[in-house]
């Protein structure tokens, strides 16, 4: 609504506390932790896209690695098959160019006959010999004049086919190459053959006499040779190793047969103990899938290889610093960092749990709620860093007051909260008194100066259930107001007639000033400037509400209570509205595009004229509706999620946008912020005051900012009293700031008033 007097005066009391309570609230409720969080959702995402990857492809390792392993023996194979084929017919050919020399030498010595005698028949025992060897295919022999073939032998197998003769060329050849002691090879003829084929001449030798038979032994350096040649033929010839080539290429079929079922046995053993080997492995699927969907309350085995148990441990020692990490949320999200008591948040918790018990067991407890009487003037005159030191020493002094059942809880700033329980309305005053006299004889001494301190105590009984949690602290905390009225340094029981006649007489002089303040206009809007920190130019207020009484101002926190119980609140939020959007109107007349935020209170959602009266105003003045913002608390939209979502839904259709004010109180709004149609987050001034100070402050707006923008959403940060926290607000990527350090609300704007705003921002980043 318009109850922003938190705005205009700064107050650090119970910043820490809600730090708290939004730190426990966001990451049990949605699963987002806002502190360090960024490693450890790398890894949560990490092991979640590990574990949709493996779902996805649902490919095996061990089919994999055995792919691999057949490939490559594959591989091997057939580069040994093709070295065993080339080498093996090397050593063929080799053996058969070793067999044609010895053939042409032996058929030289059967043929020379033939040559002598000229006689054919001599040549069927030579065909005779040959034919019983089935390597020689063929055999030829040739008169040395005419080149003509004198005889010639074919084996079966080459009944049919040509063989042609030797050229010309190829003997001329043979005829020089009569003093060589090796024959002559020639290519194969036919590339279905396999033949070697080998020709040598056929010679006859003689040698002169040289005086050996007269006993002469001394030869003339200068007589002729005493051997001579004679070509009388050609020998040619043919070897045939197919033979040995197809029982080659069926000892290969076959070798390759028995390694093909020797691949397939080893691929099932192989399968079997890389399967084996990698079931460690494969056991680590469980501990992800939990891992991923955060659940930390897993331990990995760390046995078997070493590769195994190094992401065993690996995984293991990052599960125990999550877990180590988890407990120290835990423990700062539920206990004060400085006293170590219990924090705001854990101690609701514990009320509505005693409320609880109360009840189910017909018992009867009390609610004490402390403030301190001298606690400021020590703050201030001594410094924040006495005022911790008091508040330890304090807090000690009440845990060695209560009873071991009894709950203890550092409210916030210098309150303390006890749930005494199961005790009397006497035993209450019993406790209260003792407290009081042991604070009186408590002398606080910091810097050789000595205090006395004080406190003031409210009890409230708790019993039945006719009122709730936060009546209960409310009716405490009524009783410790009237303890300080009384005088301080004393308690007051909360008495529920003495309440109600005190707030009867308030309302009925509320009453008749507001409904004055209504109908004469007495109300006063006043306006902050919102600066953007990046490239938004327009002019941007939040429209602050007033009350001039008997020349003075009151803030909202002075009449909103009163409003709200006569139930005149709508009204006062209905005068706001139009009235903003006047002021809208007279903008624009002066050439001016400026954006109001106008506060809602959570009860216009419940009036049925809302959307028309909006809809209303807008035509009546003549404005352009995307000027118009509306803000609501995070928890009335989130009380009130269903009716605010739609309202808020038909003023968006209207051209207005809506932002959520003191987000991040509770962090509750988190998992309906998909679904409330809000443009803006403005993030609640308690985390901000101090931010610069404190590293809790500092991580939990940092995460906001990123959430926001990850939904879409801008963010504004109130709260901003000095350059260092807009620096840093500017480095977490906020879009918009408001705070004193930029200007006070005001009832006198123009555009030079928010020029001097805009430049606080630049000379700030000058002076940097």
């Amino acid at each position: 609504m318009n109850n922003k007097s938190g705005k205009d005066a700064v107050s650090a009391s119970g910043s820490l506390e809600k730090v708290k309570s939004a730190w426990n609230t966001l990451k049990t409720e949605t699963g987002v932790d806002p502190v360090d969080q960024a490693p450890v959702h790398k890894f949560y995402t990490r092991i979640r896209r590990f574990s949709l990857f493996s779902r996805r492809r649902s490919r095996s390792l061990v089919n994999r690695i055995l792919g691999i392993l057949m490939i490559w023996g594959v591989l091997v194979y057939a580069l040994a098959i093709a070295g065993i084929w080339w080498g093996s017919n090397q050593v063929i050919e080799d053996n058969f160019s070793h067999q044609a020399r010895d053939w042409v030498s032996k058929l030289d010595e059967l043929g020379t006959p033939l040559y002598a005698t000229e006689d054919a028949r001599l040549f069927q025992s030579i065909e005779d010999h040959v034919s019983r060897f089935p390597e020689l295919s063929y055999l030829r022999y040739y008169e040395a004049e005419t080149n003509k073939v004198v005889a010639e032998y074919r084996s079966i197998k080459l009944e049919n086919n040509n063989i042609p003769r030797l050229t010309p060329t190829q003997i001329e050849r043979l005829r020089l190459n009569i003093e060589a002691n090796a024959p002559m090879f020639i290519h194969t003829v036919d590339s279905e053959l396999s033949l070697i084929q080998a020709a040598a001449p056929i010679v006859i030798r003689s040698i002169k006499s040289d005086g050996l038979m007269d006993f002469n032994l001394e030869l003339d350096l200068d007589q002729e040779q005493i051997e001579s040649y004679k070509i009388i033929g050609f020998l040619e010839l043919g070897l045939d190793f197919g033979i040995y080539r197809q029982q080659l290429i069926k000892n290969i079929s076959l070798g390759s047969l028995f390694i093909a079922i020797l691949f397939l046995v080893s691929s099932v053993i192989g399968r079997l103990i890389i399967k084996r080997s990698l079931s460690q492995l494969t056991n680590l699927r469980k501990p992800l899938a939990k891992l991923a969907s955060g659940d930390i309350d897993v331990y990995v085995d760390n046995e078997g290889d070493e590769e195994i148990v190094a992401i065993a441990n690996a995984l293991n020692t990052t599960i125990s610093a999550l877990k180590s990490r988890d407990e120290k949320l835990r423990r700062m999200a539920n206990y004060d960092a400085l006293t170590g008591l219990l924090n705001k948040h854990n101690f609701n918790i514990q009320l509505r749990y005693e409320l609880e018990r109360v009840v189910a067991e017909d018992d009867c407890s009390a609610l004490l709620f402390i403030d301190l009487d001298q606690f400021k003037y020590v703050n201030d005159t001594l410094g924040h860093a006495a005022g911790d030191h008091l508040l330890s020493q304090v807090a000690d002094l009440f845990k060695k007051r209560i009873r071991q059942d009894d709950v203890l809880a550092r409210f916030g700033g210098d309150e303390f909260t006890i749930i005494a329980k199961s005790v009397t309305e006497k035993d209450a005053e019993a406790i209260a008194n003792s407290i009081i006299k042991q604070m009186q004889n408590f002398i606080f001494i910091e810097n050789e100066q000595a205090f006395n301190i004080y406190c003031s105590i409210g009890v409230v009984m708790i019993k039945g259930e006719q009122f709730s949690a936060e009546e209960v602290f409310s009716q405490a905390d009524m009783a410790c107001f009237q303890a300080k009225s009384d005088g301080r340094n004393r308690y007051h029981i909360f008495d529920a007639r003495e309440q109600e006649e005190i707030k009867k007489d308030v309302d009925i002089g509320w009453s008749k000033r507001i409904n004055d303040a209504i109908k004469n206009d007495y109300f006063v809007l006043y306006f902050q400037p919102i600066v953007s920190l990046r490239d938004d130019a327009r002019e941007h207020y939040e429209v602050l509400l007033r009350l001039n009484v008997e020349d003075d101002v009151l803030s909202p926190s002075a009449f909103l209570p009163a409003a709200e119980r006569l139930g005149v609140a709508i009204d006062i939020d209905y005068w706001v509205v139009r009235n903003a959007i006047r002021k809208i109107s007279e903008f624009q007349a002066d050439g001016r595009d400026v954006v109001l935020s106008i506060n809602l209170s959570g009860r216009i959602f419940e009036a049925p004229d809302l959307i028309d009266r909006v809809q209303r105003y807008i035509k009546q003045y003549d404005v352009n509706s995307e000027l118009i913002i509306f803000e609501i608390t995070e928890q009335t939209a989130v009380r009130q999620i269903e009716r605010a979502s739609e309202r808020i839904n038909e003023l968006v259709e209207l051209g207005c946008r809506f932002a959520l004010d003191d987000f991040g109180v509770g962090f509750s709004s988190f998992n309906y912020l998909k679904h409330l149609p809000v443009d803006i987050l403005k993030i609640d001034g308690d985390f901000i005051a101090d931010m610069t100070k404190d590293p809790v402050d500092q991580a939990m707006v940092k995460s906001m900012i990123q959430i926001a923008a990850t939904l879409g959403k801008q963010t504004v940060a109130e709260y901003v009293q000095d350059a260092a926290t807009m620096e840093m607000l500017k480095q977490f990527g906020a879009d918009y700031i408001q705070g004193y350090y930029l200007g006070e609300p005001t009832t006198a704007i123009n555009s030079q008033y928010y020029a001097d705003a805009v430049d606080k921002i630049t000379t700030n980043v000058i002076k940097l």
